[in-house]
């Protein structure tokens, strides 16, 4: 008799185990469903290649596909210091995306390096941006960017890429024969 119940209690324990593994293992390809779906929006500064002008990029960082993308301009910039080139009126973001897939990346050029360095720029480009899954759910970030944030940046000359390279070599030719032309 002990060894049936035994037997028993081995039985009732490994089918309570294999019941939670497989729950476990429900709750996580539901997960990586849901992760499928879900865009990720995301912005973020960064200097061009040759380092002469910062830029705002707005990416879809998520694997799924976002729909009804819109932007709100929290703090305006006017971008180069033009009054009429203001952020909030810039395509997209005055519009807004009714499709933006993943990997998908909108940029705009906000402000020249030099000019951040001379105005001792600390204004922040503050903004929202509010879009759907394609299940309808709503998904929204807030994001605050310091235009300074980049300027205590060491960078290599020539640039790291290939496509940065270019600038750099063209205006290392550019001054090579400014400096002759003046001979």
């Amino acid at each position: 008799m002990k060894i049936e119940l035994i037997l028993s209690i081995v039985l009732a324990a490994s089918t309570v185990c294999y019941t939670v593994i497989n729950l476990m293992m429900w709750f996580e390809s539901r997960a990586t469903r849901k992760q499928k779906i879900s865009p990720f929006i995301v912005a973020y500064l960064q200097s061009t290649d040759n380092h002469n002008v910062e830029v705002l990029h707005i990416k879809n960082i998520g694997e799924g596909y976002a729909k009804d993308v819109r932007f709100k301009v929290i703090k305006d910039y006017k971008r180069f210091g033009d009054s009429n080139l203001l952020l909030s009126e810039c395509g997209a973001i005055k519009r807004g995306i009714s499709s933006f897939p993943p990997q998908h990346e909108i940029t705009y050029y906000i402000e020249s390096w030099c000019d951040i360095g001379e105005k001792n720029i600390c204004d922040a480009i503050e903004l929202e941006i509010t879009y759907k899954r394609m299940d309808g759910k709503t998904l929204y970030n807030e994001y605050n960017l310091p235009l300074n944030e980049l300027t205590d940046q060491n960078y290599s000359n020539p640039p790291e890429t290939f496509m940065g390279r270019i600038p750099y070599y063209l205006n290392e030719i550019n001054k090579t024969l400014k400096a002759i032309q003046k001979k």
